[in-house]
């Protein structure tokens, strides 16, 4: 069974966690606070559910119970999730695909000979082995639609999930098999729903166009100029006209 994912990482972590290591704790804590609410406030019975795990220090992946409201519910999520990370003085970027999703623990015969402690912990000696409990082409593919070019804070949708474009949905940039969606002036009724539902406050477009453009100016030399271009370009924060409909012009 196919279900929606959304892939989301902090930008540029590599490099900020050696100066600001508790700056990205902090973005990452408030990515998950406002998971948290929109999963128990927004979507919290089935078949609506979301299962959401950290990938590797600065990543979370999303997953649907069941292949539903596509696309709007998952850029819906995305968008916010972007919005909140700008908020907290992060960047990050995101991918939406679909595919299956399932726990594999037990892919994994060897393990049931070595003791286990419990949250797929395992013990070597006096060490410790942990594994990752869930896998599945919807990790697989969302990530992949995510870390593929044009490099950038961009929010990026598989093509094949993108039967349609709903109403509020800002898109800069189609492709080959993908589109990008400008999320900072991306606006639909999913997005008015979760952050009402979760009492989650978010800034006009305007503002966080504001923020944005700030941010990008300050990296200095801890970025190159196509990443800052895309940055800017992808999110309607220079001086060119989106394919879609314009959700600042309600600023």
């Amino acid at each position: 069974m196919n279900r929606w994912a959304v892939y989301l990482d902090i930008e540029g972590t590599s490099k900020i966690y050696e100066v600001h290591e508790g700056r990205v704790y902090a973005a990452f804590d408030a990515i998950l606070s406002t998971l948290c609410r929109i999963g128990s406030e927004v979507f919290p019975e089935t078949p609506s559910r979301l299962f959401a795990h950290q990938v590797g220090g600065d990543g979370v992946v999303i997953v649907s119970e069941f292949a539903k409201d596509l696309p709007e519910a998952p850029i819906s999520i995305a968008v916010v999730l972007l919005q909140v990370l700008l908020l907290n003085g992060h960047l990050g970027k995101a991918g939406i695909s679909e595919g299956t999703f399932a726990d594999i623990r037990s892919c994994f015969p060897s393990l049931r000979s070595v003791p286990n402690i419990g949250d797929g912990r395992y013990r070597l000696g006096r060490g410790l082995l942990t594994t990752f409990p869930v896998m599945g082409t919807a990790l697989i593919n969302s990530h992949r639609i995510a870390t593929r070019k044009p490099r950038g804070a961009r929010l990026t949708v598989d093509a094949d999930v993108m039967i349609d474009v709903p109403d509020g949905v800002v898109i800069s940039l189609q492709d080959k098999g993908s589109l990008v969606v400008d999320w900072i002036h991306t606006r639909t009724r999913a997005t008015e729903e979760i952050t009402s539902k979760a009492h989650i406050e978010l800034p006009s477009p305007g503002a966080l166009r504001e923020r944005l453009v700030a941010y990008v100016a300050n990296t200095g030399d801890a970025t190159d100029d196509e990443w800052k271009h895309n940055t800017l370009s992808l999110n309607g924060c220079v001086d060119y006209e989106p394919r879609g409909s314009r959700a600042d012009d309600r600023d």
